[in-house]
C-alpha cells in the first residue's frame, strides 16, 4: 500500500535536493503551489499523470517514489571535476531492498568528454538516520545500506578525499592535504613536488580533490602547475584563475609630491613593494639621476626623461644588487615572448617598470594582467582622480610600452662607500657628458637652455601662439624636475656622508648644501613666477595667460648662470674629494 506521508516527504526532499522552491517546482509541472504542498503534507497524492515528470524532474524512478524506500539519492555525479553528468536517476533506479550496489565507469554512468583527469562518483543520499555523503573513484564500486552511512552531512568543508595522478597511475594524498591544512594554505599548489608523482607516467598529473559543504559533496580537479584557492568563507575550492593577477598594495605615483623623476618614482615603488627600504632620494643618487640635466634646441618634454640621454639604470640596478633585463623596442613579433616574461614577472611577485603605459610616454609600474597578460595592469604619474571613479585599485595600460625594465636576480651588492664614489663619479661624467641625439647635458643644457631663453625669434610675435605656450610648458617641466633633482642630490649627499672618514665628511656635506642651495633658488623663483602668472600681462609682452615677458626671461637666465656656475664649483670639489678618497 502507497503511504502518502513517505511519498510526500520523498518528494519535499528531493525537490529541496535540487534547489527548487515549491512554486518553481509547482510552476514546471503546471500546477498550483498548493498542490506541491499537499503532496509534501501527505494530503493527497500527484495525479498518475503528473507522475513522469515529477520523477524527470527530481532525477529519480516512479518506483522510488511510490514504494516505502528508505535510502534515497538525492544528488550523485559523476565527474572528473571539471565537467559532468548528472547521476542520479540512474542510482536511484538501482536501488534494490533499501541497498545499493553499482560500479562506477563510465558504461553505466554515462559520458564524460575524455580526458587523463580520475573521475570520480560524488553520491549525496538520505537514510532515516540522516543525511550523508560517498564517493568512489572510477572502476570502483560503490556500495550503500541503511546501516552504513558515511560522512554526515555537516556546514562546515572537510576534504573527504584526494588523490594525485591521472587516469592510468594515481596515489592517494590525504597525507599531504592535512600537512596543508594545519598550516592553513590559503593556496595549494599543484605539482609532483607538492604531492607523490608517478615515476611511470609522462602524461599530464592532476590533483583531485573531494569535499562536503553543507551543501552537498563537491569534486574539484587541478592540473600540475596550476593552483587550488578556497574561498573567503573557507566553504569552497576552486581553480585560481591564472589569467588574470595582480600585485595589491603598490602606493600611487603624483607629480609635486617629491618624486617628480618618473623612472625614479616608478623604481621606489617596485623596490618598496620587493622589501627594499630605499628612498626615492637614494635611488636618484645611487643613479646618479640627481645630478642630470638635459635640454634640446625644440624645447622637447621628453628632455626631462631620466633615460633619454644617458644610462643612469646600470649603476642604480648595481648599486641596488639586482640583475636588470631589458626589453627594447621590440617588433610585433616578439611581443608574445616578452607577454610571457611580464607574466612570469607578475606571478612571482614582481613588479614591472615601464614607459608609455597611459596618456603619455612616461613612466610607470606594471602591477598586474588579465586575459593571460593581454591586458596590462599598472600604476602611473596620470591615475589622480579616475583610480576613485572607476572604482579600480589599477588602470588598464592605455599602450604597449616601448621601453621595459625588469627586476631580475639578485647580485652582489657594494657598500655603501662604493656606491658613494659611484655616485660622485657619475656626478662628475653627467656634467661633461657630450650631445646625445640632439639632447645637450649637463654644463652644455644648462647653455643651452640661457640661449634659448634669450633668443627672441622663439618668444616675439612672429612665433604661432601654440609654440610659444609649448616652450612655456618644457620650461616649467624642466625646472621642477631640475629642483626634484637637485633637492634628491642635497638629500643623498648628507645621508651619504656617513660612509666616509670623518674627515671626508664635511667637504661631502658641502657639497650636499651647495645642492639644498640650488635647489631652493630655483624653487623661490618658480613659486614666484606662479604667483606673477595670476597678473595681466601686457599683450605686446606677449600674453598667453602666463607671465613670461623678456624680463621675466632675464631673469631666469640670469639664475640659471648663477646655477651653473655654482655646480662648476660642485665638479671641481668632487673631483678633488674623489681623488682623495681613491688615494687613501
Amino acid at each position: 500500500m502507497i503511504d502518502n506521508e513517505k511519498v510526500g516527504s520523498r518528494i519535499a526532499v528531493l525537490r529541496k535536493a535540487k534547489n527548487l522552491t515549491g512554486e518553481r517546482f509547482a510552476e514546471l509541472l503546471h500546477v498550483t503551489p498548493q498542490a506541491v504542498s499537499k503532496w509534501e503534507n501527505g494530503k493527497s497524492l500527484p495525479e498518475t499523470y503528473l507522475l513522469p515528470g515529477i520523477a524527470g524532474i527530481l532525477g529519480t524512478s516512479i518506483d522510488s517514489l511510490l514504494l516505502p524506500q528508505e535510502l534515497v539519492i538525492l544528488e550523485a555525479v559523476f565527474t572528473d571535476g571539471e565537467t559532468q553528468v548528472e547521476v542520479t536517476r540512474i542510482l536511484n533506479s538501482n536501488i534494490n531492498g533499501n541497498a545499493l550496489y553499482i560500479s562506477a565507469n563510465a558504461k553505466t554512468m554515462g559520458f564524460i568528454k575524455e580526458s587523463e583527469r580520475l573521475k570520480i562518483l560524488a553520491v549525496t543520499y538520505r537514510t532515516p538516520e540522516g543525511i550523508f555523503h560517498d564517493y568512489v573513484t572510477e572502476d570502483g564500486f560503490l556500495s550503500l545500506n541503511l546501516k552504513e552511512g558515511k560522512y554526515k552531512k555537516e556546514d562546515n568543508r572537510q576534504i573527504i578525499g584526494a588523490f594525485y595522478g591521472n587516469r592510468e597511475d594515481y596515489r592517494d594524498c590525504m597525507v599531504k592535504i592535512k600537512h596543508y591544512d594545519y598550516f592553513a594554505w590559503k593556496e595549494i599548489p599543484v605539482g609532483h613536488e607538492s604531492f607523490p608523482s608517478s615515476t611511470k607516467t609522462e602524461k599530464q598529473e592532476y590533483l583531485t580533490l573531494i569535499y562536503r559543504n553543507g551543501e552537498g559533496i563537491r569534486v574539484v580537479s587541478c592540473r600540475e602547475g596550476e593552483a587550488l584557492c578556497y574561498s573567503k568563507d573557507g566553504k569552497d575550492l576552486y581553480r585560481k584563475d591564472t589569467s588574470c593577477a595582480e600585485l595589491a598594495g603598490i602606493a600611487p605615483l603624483e607629480w609635486e609630491q617629491g618624486m617628480d623623476c618618473t623612472w625614479a618614482g616608478a623604481l621606489t615603488r617596485a623596490f618598496q613593494y620587493l622589501g627594499e627600504t630605499c628612498t626615492y632620494e637614494q635611488l636618484m643618487g645611487l643613479s646618479g639621476a640627481c645630478y642630470r640635466i638635459a635640454f634640446t634646441e625644440v624645447w622637447d618634454y621628453s628632455a626631462v626623461d631620466a633615460l633619454v640621454a644617458y644610462d643612469y639604470s646600470t649603476p642604480l640596478f648595481k648599486a641596488a644588487g639586482y640583475e636588470q633585463i631589458w626589453a627594447e623596442r621590440l617588433r610585433k613579433e616578439e611581443r608574445t615572448a616578452e607577454r610571457h616574461r611580464i607574466v612570469a614577472d607578475i606571478d612571482e611577485g614582481k613588479p614591472v617598470i615601464a614607459i608609455n603605459l597611459r596618456i603619455a610616454p612616461e613612466w610607470g609600474v606594471i602591477t598586474g594582467y588579465r586575459d593571460n597578460g593581454k591586458i596590462l595592469l599598472c600604476r602611473t604619474y596620470f591615475d589622480g582622480e579616475l583610480l576613485k571613479e572607476k572604482g579600480m585599485d589599477y588602470l588598464e595600460a592605455d599602450f604597449w610600452p616601448f621601453l621595459i625594465t625588469h627586476i631580475g636576480d639578485r647580485r652582489d651588492k657594494p657598500t655603501d662607500y662604493e656606491s658613494l664614489l659611484a655616485s660622485l663619479e657619475l656626478l662628475i661624467k653627467s656634467f661633461r657628458a657630450s650631445v646625445q641625439n640632439g639632447y645637450y647635458q649637463g654644463e652644455e643644457a644648462y647653455e643651452m637652455w640661457i640661449e634659448g631663453l634669450l633668443k627672441e625669434e622663439l618668444w616675439d610675435g612672429h612665433s604661432r601662439y601654440e609654440e610659444i605656450d609649448r616652450r612655456i610648458g618644457v620650461n616649467d617641466t624642466t625646472l621642477l624636475n631640475l629642483i626634484d633633482a637637485r633637492r634628491s642630490a642635497g638629500v643623498y649627499l648628507k645621508e651619504a656622508a656617513a660612509f666616509v672618514t670623518e674627515e671626508y665628511q664635511e667637504s661631502i656635506s658641502l657639497l650636499s648644501t651647495n645642492y639644498n642651495e640650488i635647489a631652493e633658488s630655483l624653487m623661490n623663483f618658480r613659486e614666484q613666477s606662479k604667483k606673477n602668472a595670476t597678473e595681466k600681462v601686457h599683450y605686446n609682452e606677449i600674453d598667453t595667460g602666463r607671465n613670461f615677458s623678456r624680463d621675466f626671461r632675464k631673469k631666469q637666465a640670469q639664475l640659471l648662470k648663477q646655477v651653473l656656475d655654482i655646480e662648476r664649483d660642485i665638479v671641481a670639489a668632487a673631483e678633488k674629494v674623489l681623488k682623495e678618497l681613491r688615494n687613501e
